[in-house]
């Protein structure tokens, strides 16, 4: 007896055109303003893993 199955979704959207440059859909719009919103949004404070570890320490002890 055959078992009919039905074919995978595709894992990865496929630009509908190979020539397509940009984002396809909404998804890829709403990233590619994400990405574009934190390249232009100039130089990124420098900060030591120490400081950032103990910022999220004190948060988290104050959500207790």
């Amino acid at each position: 007896m055959a078992i009919l199955t039905t074919p995978a979704p595709q894992k990865y959207l496929m630009p509908r055109d190979q020539n397509a440059v940009g984002p396809q859909n909404d998804a890829e719009r709403r990233l590619y303003d994400l990405v574009k919103e934190g390249m232009d949004g100039g130089p990124s404070q420098e900060t030591s893993i120490a400081d950032l570890s103990a910022e999220l320490r004190s948060r988290i002890r104050g959500k207790r």
